[in-house]
């Protein structure tokens, strides 16, 4: 009855209930091999000798803990002459303390508990239910397929900080037709770059899109690197630019005036970056009243809200194409020397602009998405000291519902 039970519930096969003990909540079963056999050639008749006795924790019987305490030998082989140490089946490696069929439980557990609850109610060392989850993350992880990839993302993400004290930053690459994380390295420039490289040219993958942001770096990692992709650049991120732009115009405005004009200004940040027609009636009004009194502001900010339109409306690469031509002339004509970087910008950037008609109104708004996802995560791990460990779980973050834990 025992060695069906624990055949049927903890999937050991080849051993036999010797003994139960009981102490302190807890259960101990104490197993006996039925026969030993080479573990390279599986020849029966062997020399078996006692090693030592190995306690390797189970799914539990109810509410009491499960040990198993078994012996183990060392075996040596008259035929193939091989001295080994007994391994036992039911571990998913030799050093392992818990059973197979309690690491498949956790790692079923593990997407509803934390680290802490699963550690808790089967009594482990908090160490042991992560090791678990990394191992299993590695071996998921270990080959990621890219010959059939056409379409990626690339963005990066502030994680922490380094020793010296700066932002850490981390690359994340994603197909876009899946939403699968392919490259997960620390960096922002070509050298994060180095590893995804090298599987791309083994896969010897045909790349077609890749929708970023206006990073130099990366810019010129895909011109070099994939000179038949076409670079498409997120419509987030030109207005962004374009917001930025404009603060800097009213940051150097309120620099020069005195205190009692500057007041106009003050906390007047959001009023001008906010979309125009989501301002309330009141921001409206003041808004209008900074626009009668500074002439450059007023300019700088109807040339945004020109841009934040030829997105809206503009229906194919043409008429984009049109619009955008359009909107550096009249960004050339205007007093304003943001205004003139900003058109600037535009034409060094052209055809990558244009990629968000040409391919369907592609965006890399996924990729934004998919880092608020990988920030939630660390603020509710409260950060991760294994690098590794993080690594992994952001390639399996795809796979999970991130749950606001309150």
């Amino acid at each position: 009855m025992s060695t069906s039970l624990a055949y049927h519930t903890q999937g050991i096969v080849g051993f036999q209930h010797h003994s139960f003990q009981y102490s302190k909540g807890k259960v101990i079963q104490r197993l006996k091999r039925k026969d030993f056999r080479c573990p390279k050639c599986f020849h029966c008749s062997v020399s078996v000798h006692r090693y030592r006795t190995r306690r390797i924790q189970g799914l539990p019987y109810g509410s009491m803990a499960l040990y198993f305490e078994v012996e183990l030998h060392r075996i040596y082989c008259p035929r193939c002459r091989a001295l080994s140490v007994e391994e036992l089946p039911f571990l998913s490696h030799p050093k392992a303390r818990i059973t197979k069929a309690l690491e498949r439980t956790i790692l079923e557990l593990r997407p509803e508990m934390t680290i802490h609850a699963i550690s808790r109610y089967f009594h482990l060392d908090w160490r042991i239910v992560k090791a678990c989850e990394k191992r299993y993350l590695k071996h998921k992880f270990r080959q990621i397929k890219l010959k059939h990839v056409k379409i990626i993302g690339i963005d990066e993400i502030a994680i922490g900080h380094t020793v010296a004290g700066k932002t850490a930053y981390w690359t994340i690459i994603r197909d876009l037709d899946s939403g699968a994380v392919l490259h997960v390295d620390q960096g922002k420039d070509g050298n994060a770059l180095k590893d995804f490289l090298l599987r791309l040219q083994r896969s010897k993958a045909e790349i077609e899109v890749v929708a970023m942001d206006m990073g130099k770096a990366f810019v010129h990692w895909v011109k070099e690197h994939l000179p038949s992709a076409q670079i498409v650049f997120d419509h987030f991120h030109v207005i962004k630019l374009m917001n930025e732009k404009l603060d800097l115009v009213r940051r150097r405005i309120a620099a020069k005036l005195d205190a009692e004009e500057r007041a106009i200004l003050k906390n007047q940040r959001f009023t001008l970056l906010r979309n125009e027609e989501n301002l309330s009636s009141e921001a409206t009004a003041y808004l209008s009243k900074i626009k009668q009194t500074f002439q450059e502001l007023a300019d700088v900010h109807m040339m945004k809200e020109a841009l934040r339109s030829i997105y809206s409306v503009a229906q194919n690469v043409s008429q984009a194409e049109d619009a955008l031509l359009r909107w550096v002339r009249t960004a050339q004509k205007i007093q304003s020397d943001q205004l003139h970087k900003m058109a600037k910008t535009i034409l060094q950037h052209w055809d990558g602009i244009l990629g968000f008609w040409r391919f369907g109104n592609m965006t890399n708004a996924s990729m934004e998405g998919f880092n608020n996802k990988v920030r939630t995560m660390l603020r509710q791990a409260y950060g991760y000291r294994d690098l590794e460990y993080m690594r992994l779980k952001i390639f399996n973050l795809p796979n999970n519902n991130i749950k606001i834990i309150i």
